[in-house]
């Protein structure tokens, strides 16, 4: 009698189902959970940088391999899927291929759920309660259990909130009592079997603790694997009959052709990766002391790296990646690359700098570009769209509703880069790594296995860089290398990057005296675990003692002024705050280029970030032809015999013209602007050096100052200015800039940075107005933006912090930018 009731309770582990399409057949469970286990062991390497998978290593070491016990955790992520409640989504095939005693309990269910809707326990959830029952069950520690729980019930976005999981436990028609825990502990006890792996004793469970830099790549790691194993392209049903100990060869199969699939190739840096083996170029200093820097370091470091435009940093820092990445190889691991930068703009640019650089020796290595317009660049460039390879996942999240899959198609689409070996992007595919959202762990995961570098760091204001500051803290604790690149930073901004990183890695804030001085410029500071370097840098010759002169011209005389600097020849660009005076300057000199001589006109350019995305492209490659660097020999017999630069142009555009592109100018005019946004401004004069012939009336490097009229009570500014730049910042550069006739650049950018920036600004004169009323409104608008910050950030990442913390009160991970449009 008991004999024929054990008999009767039994139940084939083939027959629940966990995907299951149109058709009769289904995919079970145990078949998806082997397919999510296989591609995870062959992620692992993929996605986590040295020192992370080390902390893996030690704490997996009291249960053995930590590859394997990764991988066969992920596969367990859909255990709820075991329950009444989620089988009742397909009651008629579950009830058929499950059989008695089952077909009973779902026959049972309410009469008010329907087949195909969704139920109150999602299957997540009941995973969590499941996962902390079997291994506590082992004997692991009770945190140790609700942590490993939480990590994998989580693997839709976000971790179930505990008030959620002690509710399900309660619900015994959801989670079918003790009669489906059985059944669940006996599939995950196959399921070991399957996967080769012996179960440790109690005594190794009690020892195993995870901390939460290790909870936030299993999490990250579980999602991945199950969007790739949930690809019917790649893992097609095996309905219920299927041989589960040949099923295990099989998903190894396929999921290694899944793998293939993604393009993920890692990045196989040369042998040679000094700055002249990789790009076949003599280096400029910066990029010696970066190179020189390098050599003396295999641990993890946040370099940053502080010179004026033109000097190479983008190469610098690619240089110092691509040495990062060698020393990984040669300890045989993977490490990859994520390159962020202010604007779309620039991270096409460093797009092409990056492809340019692996056509010297992994030509077929694909770039991911992510940014909101990268599809219709790289139809531009006539460049192979991301869509090749797609992992297209479904029945992802039966229980949960549609979004869910549609987000997991998004990430092997848009979000791509974040994923694959080498990706490029704007500054928010970072900062959203410091945000509480959904997948917020992915993202994580996904800086985890690069090193990354961050570009124009200077020009992120109050609420993108306490998001920052959040981020580098995160980056810190998950092992990550940084380079920041920056034209120059105020001392104590420079400090709180270290700290902030620093903090993360666990190290003491402490720092030397030269990694906070403001006298050294330009600069390369290292810092690692034990110490912090600051090396000076020799300006190249092209930034060696530039002069620039500046004059004051008033708007009412603003087009002569540019139209009588250009009538003898000579190419100059303007650089205006609001795209209403791009529009105005711009309309303005197309009426009076019209009464001039044909052959006096100048040709004219207007670019800005509101311009439609495939408009915009095709103004950035006539730029880019026409004002660009120089052309190798290559390039120039290839081209027409006529040359390539205008004989006289202006160019008129919003900041794009700061940062966004590498253009070079005979002349610029600005309108006045907070000090590093017009130094950056100044580099764009005369930026490639004598490569073509100057014209003699602008050998003089020069930059005209409009948009500004001094009056005893303070510079009056163009309506709406404010919006743009806190007025602090222009009063203060303009207390400095008034009367001086020249920039000396490097030597007084330091001085002029702190006299803005520093905590002993500049005093402004004393007939001025309402001084206190621009700075207590700076500083309100500092204090506002931090707080704005706050509200939406991860929380500090604590080794002992509950993983549920990190997607607690989550919010739209797009919240990177205040909306002050400053950047386009």
């Amino acid at each position: 009698m008991r004999s024929d009731e054990a008999s009767r309770r039994a139940i084939d582990l083939r027959t629940p189902w966990g995907k299951a399409g149109a058709e009769e057949i289904t995919h079970p469970l145990i078949c998806h959970a082997l397919d999510t286990a296989a591609v995870a062991e062959l992620l692992f390497p993929k996605m986590f940088n040295p020192l992370l998978r080390d902390k893996l290593r030690l704490a997996f070491a009291p249960l053995g391999a930590v590859q394997a016990w990764m991988a066969f955790l992920a596969g367990l992520h859909d255990l709820g899927k075991l329950s009444p409640a989620f089988q009742a989504l397909r009651r008629d095939l579950a009830t058929a291929l499950m059989g008695e005693p089952a077909a009973s309990m779902l026959r049972k269910m309410p009469d008010g759920r329907l087949l195909g809707e969704r139920v109150d326990i999602p299957h997540g959830v009941l995973t969590t309660v499941h996962i902390e029952r079997i291994i506590s069950e082992w004997g692991a520690p009770r945190r140790t259990s609700l942590d490993v729980a939480y990590a994998l019930g989580g693997h839709h976005g976000f971790m179930p909130r505990s008030a959620t999981v002690i509710e399900a436990r309660k619900k015994r028609g959801d989670h079918g009592g003790l009669l489906w825990a059985n059944w669940c502990s006996e599939m995950v006890t196959e399921l070991l079997r399957l996967r080769g792996l012996a179960l440790p004793p109690a005594s190794a469970w009690g020892s195993l603790h995870l901390d939460l830099g290790i909870l936030v790549a299993l999490s990250g790691l579980t999602s991945v694997s199950d969007w790739i194993a949930s690809d019917t392209t790649n893992f097609p049903y095996a309905g219920s009959t299927v041989d589960l100990g040949e099923y295990v060869s099989r998903a190894h199969r396929q999921a290694h052709r899944a793998v293939d699939r993604l393009g993920w190739t890692a990045w196989q840096v040369p042998n040679d990766v000094t700055f002249r083996g990789l790009f076949k170029a003599t280096p400029r200093p910066v990029q010696e002391v970066v190179e020189a820097l390098g050599r003396k370091s295999d641990e993890q470091v946040l370099l940053i790296v502080e010179a004026p435009t033109g000097e190479g940093k983008t190469k610098a820092a690619l240089q110092a990646a691509a040495g990062m990445v060698r020393s990984a190889r040669d300890a045989g691991e993977e490490l990859g690359l994520f390159f962020a930068t202010p604007t779309k703009a620039t991270s096409n640019q460093a797009y092409r700098e990056i492809r340019e650089m692996l056509k010297q020796h992994q030509p077929d290595l694909a770039v991911r570009l992510l940014h909101g317009s990268a599809a219709e660049f790289l139809a531009a460039e006539s460049a192979t769209a991301d869509g090749a390879g797609a992992v297209q996942p479904t029945g992802v999240d039966e229980d949960g509703g549609s979004s869910t899959q549609a987000d997991a198609r998004e990430w092997f689409t848009h979000n791509k880069g974040l994923l694959a070996p080498i990706g490029v992007g704007t500054w928010d595919q970072v900062l959203m790594a410091g945000i509480r959202s959904k997948h917020v762990f992915v993202r994580m995961t996904g800086l985890a296995g690069k090193v990354v570098v961050i570009d124009e760091v200077h020009a992120l204001d109050t609420y993108m860089s306490t998001l920052l500051d959040r981020v580098l803290r995160w980056l810190g604790f998950m092992g990550v290398s940084v380079i920041l690149l920056s034209a120059t930073l105020p001392a104590h901004r420079r400090s709180q990057l270290i700290g902030s990183w620093r903090d993360g890695l666990g190290q003491s804030n402490e720092q030397s005296p030269a990694a906070t001085s403001d006298l050294i410029y330009p600069r390369v500071t290292c810092a690692a675990a034990e110490d912090i370097t600051v090396a000076p840098v020799r300006a190249s010759d092209l930034n060696a003692d530039r002069r620039v002169r500046l004059s004051i011209v008033p708007d009412d005389d603003f087009v002569e002024w540019l139209l009588d600097t250009v009538k003898e020849g000579g190419c100059l660009a303007v650089v205006h705050n609001l795209v209403r005076r791009v529009e105005q300057t711009f309309t303005k000199l197309e009426e009076a280029i019209k009464h001039l001589p044909s052959k006096e006109r100048p040709q004219l350019f207007c670019i800005t970030g509101q311009m439609p995305d495939k408009a915009r492209y095709e103004v950035e490659e006539q730029l880019r032809t026409a004002f660009g660097p120089p052309m190798s020999s290559e390039d120039q017999e290839d081209e027409a015999a006529q040359p390539r630069r205008p004989v006289r142009a202006i160019v008129v555009g919003t900041q794009v013209l700061e940062s966004s592109l590498d253009l070079d100018f005979d002349a610029l005019a600005s309108d006045l602007a907070p000090i590093d946004s017009l130094i950056q401004r100044m580099g764009r004069v005369q930026r490639h050096g004598p490569v073509h012939q100057r014209y003699p009336h602008l050998q003089e490097l020069t930059m005209a100052i409009t948009g500004v009229r001094d009056t005893p009570a303070g510079p009056v500014l163009p309506p709406y200015t404010g919006s743009v730049y806190p007025r602090a910042l222009t009063w203060r550069t303009w207390a400095v800039l008034r009367g001086v006739t020249a920039v000396r650049s490097p030597a007084q950018v330091p001085e002029l940075i702190e006299q803005v920036y520093g905590e002993t600004p500049v005093a402004y004169p004393p007939t001025w107005r309402d001084t206190d009323g621009a700075d207590d409104q700076w500083a309100r608008k500092r204090e506002n933006a931090a707080a704005d910050v706050q509200i939406i950030y991860l929380p500090p990442p604590d080794p002992q912090r509950s993983l549920k913390d990190i997607t607690a009160l989550a919010t739209y991970a797009g919240r990177t930018r205040s909306g002050s449009g400053r950047h386009e």
